[in-house]
């Protein structure tokens, strides 16, 4: 089982281009704007292991998350949780003509997603080195392998998309030097938010069905029969 939180910082520029006057007004900002360096990594923080809860409280973790789905007659005595987070950097050129016309484009962008403190909980119930404790904690690994695949899997895709957001608003320009560099940030956000968002989207519905494929009452009972 596992978490979602959706981390999104930026720093960032804007995009303001409305019509075939600011369409122009690009065309004017182009030669003297470099196009933007984009940089897309990927960072897992260590996985840690947490001893200290007791079944009831990982089964109201479990329940605050995914509802009532844990199968009829069997505790919590596992969880695996993480945070999704995404951050981007990027440092913006500003050039400002006689006439006022302003263009705003990024020099450097980078995208990093990473994975943040994976935690496996198992309950303290359980003692370390018997066959429940080593069932229960092969099965939370199992879920965080899952959730490492997934996303190394939807990778290509969110790169792909972000870079295609990238060239498509890369370059911003005002009819005046009318906003600040924060305005122009803020706008920008949003533009890269609307790409990004959906493939978090993504990202999590294809890890709940992957993971209800481990989750499955016949998992369960074959796997308390391993310590009969």
């Amino acid at each position: 089982m596992k978490n979602f939180f959706y981390t999104l910082l930026f720093f960032s520029f804007a995009f303001f281009s409305t019509a075939k006057a600011e369409s122009d007004l690009n065309l004017r900002c182009q030669p003297f704007m470099p196009k933007p360096n984009i940089e897309f990594g990927f960072e897992i923080d260590p996985l840690k292991y947490d001893h200290t809860k007791v079944s009831r409280t990982l089964g109201r973790l479990h329940q605050k998350e995914y509802g009532g789905n844990m199968h009829l007659g069997y505790q919590v005595t596992g969880l695996a949780t993480y945070q999704l987070g995404t951050e981007l950097e990027f440092q913006i050129a500003k050039k400002t003509f006689n006439d006022g016309v302003t263009c705003f484009a990024p020099t450097k962008i980078f995208l990093r997603i990473v994975m943040k403190e994976p935690t496996i909980y198992i309950a303290r119930s359980l003692k370390t080195g018997t066959c429940a404790y080593n069932i229960a904690l092969r099965h939370e690994q199992t879920h965080q392998q899952i959730n490492l695949e997934v996303i190394e899997h939807f990778l290509p895709v969110l790169k792909d998309r972000f870079i295609e957001a990238v060239k498509k608003y890369s370059l911003a320009s005002r009819p005046q030097d009318d906003i600040s560099i924060e305005q122009a940030q803020n706008s920008l956000q949003k533009k890269y938010l609307e790409v990004i968002n959906p493939v978090l989207d993504e990202i999590k519905e294809e890890i709940k069905k992957e993971q209800l494929k481990l989750d499955t009452l016949e998992h369960y009972q074959y796997e308390q029969s391993l310590c009969l």
